[in-house]
């Protein structure tokens, strides 16, 4: 992998919501059931103001980052149940990023939504403060970027609409006014909640998450790459057609994926082992939660 240099967007980015997806799958007492959730935005080469960029944007990514007011030491605040009552601790951390999924009727099961696979993972010491720029300079602390830390996950913008190749990751400099080539999918899995007489209320499906928000830094990552989901390892056909899509010089999976690690077809594939999604990499107690951390 080429070194990381992010350069932090600090107009943010122009989005507007254009899809929410919410379905379950599993038996919440039996330990099966989950929740997939997905927020997908269209992304406009602007700032967030509405300032356009003079210059074209690849690879522009949503980093998670956990600031004061977020839950758990996650990227997660304001959790609510599905009637608005607020959930005020202990469940951000059940809260895990992955690709957009759908509801395949047939099995019962989640698939890949195809063109929301847009879950990016890094190394830890790919997001230390560091490997972040504001104005061309590195920053000495996550203190700089605002943030108590960064997670080593986030969500890459794609151009659905250009050619296949390296235009696949970019925004057109100087867009007209509503022109949105963007598309993000922001999507995450959660357990549900086991009945418990002993809680209030009682049944599960009245104390899940179902709204809630998420803060991210945004950057401009100088490397295409892509992800494969735990989701997505019974196959590495998916993974492998979005590299060809991309022109990707990368390839991220995840422990459990048979995809071979190495450097081919000058596509560098590597096995991210650890991805935490919650605390402080220094953490002992309680020690940060993570998507995967584990290696063969």
């Amino acid at each position: 992998m080429k070194a990381l240099a992010l350069p932090e967007q600090v107009g943010g980015i122009d989005v507007q919501p254009l899809s929410t997806s919410v379905f379950n799958i599993g038996d919440r007492n039996a330990g099966t059931g989950k929740r997939y959730i997905t927020a997908t935005f269209k992304v406009r080469n602007a700032d967030h103001d509405g300032t356009v960029s003079a210059a074209a944007r690849s690879n522009l990514t949503l980093i998670a980052v956990n600031v004061p007011n977020a839950q758990d030491g996650s990227a997660v605040s304001a959790m609510q149940t599905f009637d608005g009552t607020a959930i005020s601790t202990g469940l951000a951390r059940g809260i895990l990023p992955t690709h957009a999924m759908m509801f395949q009727p047939t099995t019962s099961a989640a698939i890949l939504s195809g063109g929301g696979e847009d879950l990016q993972v890094y190394s830890e010491a790919e997001v230390l403060p560091g490997n972040f720029t504001h104005a061309g300079v590195p920053l000495t602390s996550y203190a700089d970027l605002g943030v108590k830390t960064v997670f080593p996950y986030g969500y890459v913008v794609r151009n659905p609409s250009a050619a296949t190749g390296a235009g696949r990751r970019q925004l057109a400099a100087s867009p007209a006014a509503g022109q949105y080539d963007g598309r993000v999918a922001i999507s995450v899995v959660l357990p549900l909640q086991k009945d418990d007489p002993t809680k209030t209320p009682t049944q599960g499906a009245k104390r899940d998450p179902f709204v809630f928000n998420m803060v991210f830094v945004i950057v401009a990552d100088p490397n295409t790459s892509v992800t494969q989901s735990l989701e997505e390892q019974g196959s590495n056909t998916a993974a492998t057609a979005r590299v060809t899509d991309t022109a990707a010089t990368g390839l991220n999976v995840l422990p459990g994926s048979t995809a071979p690690v190495g450097l081919a077809g000058g596509v560098t594939t590597r096995r991210v082992c650890q991805v935490r999604t919650a605390g402080l990499a220094t953490d002992v107690t309680p020690a940060p939660s993570y998507l995967v951390n584990t290696c063969p």
